[in-house]
């Protein structure tokens, strides 16, 4: 068995890689017979899901023995913290790549000891790139990137857009960079989880939003925008996530007098019932790469607004719209025409067939396909 190590890591539980590492990691697990996945828990990041690690039995292994309090928020702290751990977990990275001779280690997330180590190691263990979100090319990423591109036998991207930025911009030099959809879906926990009960929700009374309280999810264009949007529907808003901005947005809810009409609920390890027993789906981020919660959203059939953000939404949805709708981001007038032309014609052929086409583009994203797809990717390697 050849081994594949995924070094991915986080200060947040909820980012979206955490999810796709573990799907990734599983998929091989369950549908490839020539590779055997093992996850690096550097800090006891990993010690979050080590229940859903055990029941997939997926192999974890140690880099440090302390365990850090998490999540680590704020952009200063994070990039503090980035810079402490990059310089410290070198040597210790090192040392576990000599003593377990992984024959790959996909890269994710905090990489810099793992594009350092490949300096000394990439005769022995192929190192891949997996590029996660769409990337902010500043002066120092795409110099460390352009350097280090030599010894990676191969790069990753989620999306095409990725990968038509990191091309134009001449990134990664006489390097084939590979379209890898993340694995999002597992169709069969899916289907049981969106039936499981709601409590306190009634079927189709609400719109949904799900992600981190953060920023990059811009749930402050939503909340401000709802009692315009009160004003076309009685129904509600329900935001599902976690993060920095939680107290901020509770407050501002309560300016605008919403309390009753604008829920928070915390992050939850079951969004599909929500998602399934909603009116629709609403994505406002500034920036998505695809964005899981637009393929979810589409396996538990639900018509997608979101903002026509670049990479994501708009590679998913379709520029003709043929998966959804699409609103100009921060655009109060597009977004009411946009919810009100989903409310009138919910049910109508044009919204079946928006709904069948998001489901069907879904189907590239369940951990089978990734499997095949990553699997043929690694044996192009040898």
């Amino acid at each position: 068995m050849r081994r594949v190590f995924y070094w991915s890591p986080h200060i947040n539980s909820q980012v979206a890689t955490c999810k796709s590492v573990i799907n990734s990691a599983y998929s091989l697990k369950r549908y490839s017979k020539t590779y055997a996945p093992y996850i690096i828990n550097c800090f006891g990041e990993w010690d979050f899901f080590k229940k859903e690690l055990d029941e997939k039995k997926i192999n974890v292994i140690n880099l440090f023995n302390f365990k850090l309090n998490l999540p680590i928020n704020g952009f200063l702290k994070s990039r503090i913290f980035y810079i402490i751990f990059s310089f410290l977990a070198i040597l210790p990275l090192c040392r576990l790549i000599k003593k377990y001779r992984p024959d790959y280690l996909i890269l994710h997330l905090i990489v810099i000891p793992g594009l350092i180590s490949s300096l000394l190691f990439r005769d022995k263990t192929k190192f891949i790139l997996r590029i996660s979100g769409y990337p902010k090319l500043n002066l120092f990423r795409r110099t460390l990137w352009n350097l280090c591109s030599k010894n990676l036998s191969a790069i990753f991207s989620p999306t095409l857009n990725t990968i038509e930025l990191l091309k134009n911009n001449k990134v990664f030099k006489n390097k084939t960079l590979q379209f890898l959809e993340d694995p999002i879906i597992e169709i069969s926990k899916i289907n049981k989880q969106k039936n499981e009960d709601l409590i306190n929700f009634k079927k189709n009374s609400f719109i949904v939003s799900i992600g981190r309280l953060t920023k990059q999810k811009n749930f402050e264009f939503l909340i401000n925008s709802f009692h315009s949007v009160l004003k076309q529907t009685n129904l509600k808003l329900l935001i599902i996530g976690s993060g920095e901005l939680k107290n901020k947005l509770k407050k501002r809810i309560q300016d605008l007098k919403l309390d009753n009409k604008i829920i928070l609920v915390e992050y939850q390890d079951n969004v599909f019932k929500y998602i399934y027993n909603s009116k629709f789906f609403v994505l406002s981020s500034d920036w998505e790469d695809p964005g899981f919660v637009l393929v979810e959203a589409s396996v538990c059939e639900k018509i997608i607004l979101s903002s026509n953000v670049k990479s994501g939404p708009i590679e998913f949805i379709g520029e003709d719209e043929s998966c959804g709708f699409l609103y100009n981001k921060n655009d109060l007038d597009d977004y009411f025409n946009k919810i009100n032309l989903i409310i009138n014609n919910l049910g109508s052929k044009q919204i079946k067939s928006k709904i069948y086409n998001a489901k069907k583009k879904s189907i590239n994203y369940t951990l089978f396909r990734h499997s095949l797809k990553l699997s043929n990717y690694l044996n192009s390697l040898n």
